[in-house]
């Protein structure tokens, strides 16, 4: 009987050798699996540094082109004011010259009919006040088509973006 123990020791002894082996192949797959989860979180990595980039770069160029839209709105503004300024000079020249003379016609002709000074101040300045409430309005409007509005939004759009 002990040389059949003594012959299937050696059997047991490859099976303990083989189990070895088994620890080893699973080491080396663990460190396998731990290189691959490795690599694809550096991969990962540098897609994130990539987009960053990209979103970087593109944060740039909206900044540039808000930056244009400021300048052509401000150019656009200064020329608006300039025609609102040569606009007012001319149209009150014009207007003192035109205006006046309707004025005294319709004056001379308002106090030949009614014979009645009061009459005529009344109506006269009735007439002054529709003309300089024309005027107003029509001033209003054309200092309106000045601002920043356009950049303001691209502003907005720009710093507040919605999530």
């Amino acid at each position: 009987m002990q040389n059949r123990e003594r012959s299937e020791a050696p059997v047991q002894k490859p099976d303990q050798s083989a189990a070895q082996t088994d620890l080893t192949g699973q080491a080396g797959s663990t460190q396998s699996a731990l290189n691959n989860v490795m690599q694809q979180a550096i991969e990962q990595l540098a897609q994130i540094a990539a987009l960053s980039s990209s979103v970087k770069q593109a944060y740039i160029s909206q900044l540039k082109l808000a930056g244009k839209i400021a300048t052509a709105e401000w150019q656009l503004t200064g020329r608006s004011l300039l025609i609102a300024a040569a606009l007012v000079v001319c149209f009150g020249a014009g207007i003192i010259l035109f205006w006046g003379s309707s004025l005294l016609l319709l004056g001379y002709l308002l106090f030949q009919l009614s014979s009645s000074l009061l009459i005529t101040v009344t109506a006269l300045v009735m007439l002054q006040f529709v003309l300089l409430l024309w005027c107003w309005r029509s001033l209003g409007y054309i200092l309106s088509q000045a601002g920043f509005s356009k950049t303001w939004r691209q502003l907005r759009l720009l710093l507040f973006t919605p999530q």
